[in-house]
C-alpha cells in the first residue's frame, strides 16, 4: 500500500471519502491513464492516437444496499454530484446482508516488476517506428506472406488510487506495452492467417522481429492444411491456445458464478475435477505478469490461491461480497474493467502449474496427436453451466512428437471436466495472455478428445 503525501490521486480519493454521510460506507476508486496506439499498414502509419482518461467510481453502502456512480469531472462540484448519484442509487437497491466494504488490511507490500522506468522516456516517434518495423519484418519473413493485415503497438501508464470509510487508503502505478501482428500467407488458391503478440512493461521488452517471425510461421505452417478423418486422439494445446482455454474457465471459477448457478463447478468444492497431476493456481503477485498488483479493485491485498491441487477443487475466487455470502474472506480477486464499473470477482493471473517436463518432452509423450495452433469460436463453443466444449481448430498432426501434416476445418469436443481429468502434462513454457484477466498458457497434453473431421 502507498500513503505518499505527494500522491495527488490518493489525496483526491480521500477527499471523496470525506463526503460520506453519517452511518454510510463510501469508497472512491480513481484512475488516471496515459494511452498510446499506433497501427501500421502497407509500410505507412494507418492510425495513431493518444489519450489521457481520468475518472472516479464511487460506491455508497448503507443498510445492506449498494449504489454506484462514476464521473470524469473531478472538480469539487463533479465529485459532489457523483457521490449524490451513488447515494441515490443505493436507496433504490435491493438489500443484501452480504453487501459491505472491506476493512482496511495490513500493508499489502509491494509487488516488484510493475513499472518499466525507461518507458516514460520513449518518444512517440520511437513507438511509431516500432509498429512500422513490426509490419516490415512480418512482410519480409517469408516470400509466401502476401500482406500484413494489422501491425499494432500500444501502451498505457496507469495510476490507481482507492480510499474508503473502512480505512482503505492505497495507490500504485503500472506500465504496460503490447504489440500484435496478423500476417496472411498464400500458396496458389490457399490462404491462411497467422497471429502473434507480445506484451511487457515497456517497449524495451518487446521484440518486433521475433513476433513477426512467429506470426509468419503460423500462417505459412498451415498452408495446404486439410481435414482429417474423424477419430479420437491425444490433443496438445499450444501455450496461446491453453491460455484461451483457461480464459473460458476463469469466469466460472468465481464464487459469484457458482452462487448464481452459472458454473459447471457448482457443488464440486472438495471433489476431484482434474487429473492427479493438475494444479491450477491464481496468483496476483507474480512479478511481470499482466494481472499483478499489490491489491485488488476494492483494496484487498492480492494473494496466491490454489484453485485446484492434486486434481481436487480447493477454492473459488472471491471478492468481498461473494465471500461474505459463504462466510468466507475475499481471496483478493475483485476486478474492474475501469473506473466506470463496480468491482466483481475475476481471475488475476490464472495458470496450470508445470508438471516437470519441457515442451519437447510433452510433444514426444503425445506420440500421434493433434497439436492445436488456434481455436475458432471458443466463446460460442463453451457452455459454462453444462461444461460442454466443442470448437473448431487449426493445427498439425504430430507423429512421435514431430510436426507433420497441417490440419484445418476440424472440431475438437469433450466435456470440460473430462478434459481437465485428461490433462497429463503441462510444459514449462508459460506465457501470459490478457483476456479479461490474465491467463497463463503452456504446452498442455490432454490424453484424448474427439476430433471431428471428414
Amino acid at each position: 500500500m502507498s500513503g505518499r503525501d505527494d500522491d495527488a490521486l490518493l489525496r483526491l480519493a480521500l477527499s471523496v471519502v470525506e463526503r460520506a454521510a453519517t452511518g454510510e460506507g463510501l469508497e472512491a476508486y480513481v484512475t488516471s491513464e496515459a494511452d498510446f496506439y499506433v497501427k501500421a499498414y502497407g509500410g505507412e502509419v494507418e492510425k495513431v492516437s493518444s489519450a489521457r482518461p481520468r475518472g472516479a467510481g464511487v460506491r455508497v453502502v448503507a443498510g445492506g444496499r449498494q449504489g454506484f456512480a462514476y464521473t470524469t469531472d473531478l472538480s469539487d462540484a463533479g465529485l459532489d454530484e457523483v457521490v449524490a448519484q451513488a447515494r441515490d442509487n443505493a436507496g433504490h437497491a435491493t438489500p443484501d446482508d452480504a453487501v459491505a466494504l472491506p476493512e482496511a488490511p495490513e500493508d499489502a507490500g509491494d509487488v516488484p516488476g510493475l513499472i518499466d522506468e525507461a518507458q516514460a522516456g520513449i518518444a512517440p516517434d520511437d513507438k511509431v517506428a516500432f509498429a512500422l518495423a513490426l509490419e516490415r519484418a512480418a512482410r519480409g519473413a517469408d516470400a509466401r506472406i502476401r500482406t500484413v493485415e494489422e501491425a499494432v503497438y500500444a501502451d498505457t501508464a496507469t495510476e490507481v488510487a482507492i480510499a474508503s470509510t473502512a480505512g482503505v487508503a492505497a495507490a500504485y502505478r503500472r506500465t504496460e506495452a503490447w504489440c500484435y501482428v496478423l500476417a496472411i500467407a498464400t500458396d496458389g488458391d490457399d490462404t491462411e492467417v497467422g497471429f502473434e503478440f507480445d506484451l511487457g512493461r515497456g517497449l524495451g521488452e518487446l521484440d518486433p522481429e521475433d513476433v513477426a517471425r512467429r506470426a509468419a510461421a503460423r500462417a505459412v505452417g498451415v498452408l495446404g492444411a486439410t481435414k482429417i478423418a474423424s477419430t479420437r486422439l491425444p490433443v496438445v494445446f499450444e501455450p496461446y491456445v491453453a491460455g484461451q482455454f483457461l480464459g473460458a474457465l476463469g469466469g466460472v471459477l468465481t464464487g459469484e458464478a457458482v452462487q448464481k448457478g452459472r458454473s459447471m463447478f457448482a457443488g464440486l468444492l472438495g471433489e476431484r475435477v482434474a487429473g492427479d497431476a493438475v494444479a491450477l493456481v491464481d496468483d496476483g503477485r507474480i512479478p511481470g505478469a499482466p494481472g499483478s498488483a499489490p491489491w485488488d479493485a476494492e483494496g484487498v491485498p492480492t494473494r496466491r490461491t490454489e484453485v485446484v491441487s492434486e486434481g481436487i477443487l480447493r477454492s473459488f475466487l472471491y471478492d468481498t461480497i461473494s465471500a461474505r455470502r459463504e462466510g468466507r474472506s475475499s481471496t483478493g480477486n475483485a476486478a474492474r474493467s475501469s473506473f466506470k464499473a463496480p468491482p466483481s470477482p475475476s481471475a488475476t493471473n490464472l495458470a496450470l502449474a508445470p508438471t516437470g517436463q519441457g515442451r519437447d518432452e510433452v510433444l514426444a509423450r503425445a506420440g500421434r496427436a493433434l497439436l492445436v495452433h488456434d481455436f475458432h469460436g471458443v466463446h460460442s463453443g463453451v457452455n459454462p453451466v453444462s461444461g460442454d466444449f466443442s470448437v473448431g481448430v487449426t493445427g498439425v498432426l504430430l507423429d512421435g512428437g514431430a510436426p507433420g501434416a497441417p490440419v484445418k476445418e476440424v472440431t475438437i469436443a469433450a466435456p470440460i471436466l473430462d478434459m481437465l481429468k485428461g490433462v497429463v502434462a503441462v510444459a514449462d513454457d508459460l506465457r501470459w495472455l490478457p483476456f479479461g484477466g490474465s491467463y497463463g498458457g503452456a504446452t498442455t497434453l490432454i490424453s484424448e478428445m474427439t476430433v471431428a473431421g471428414s
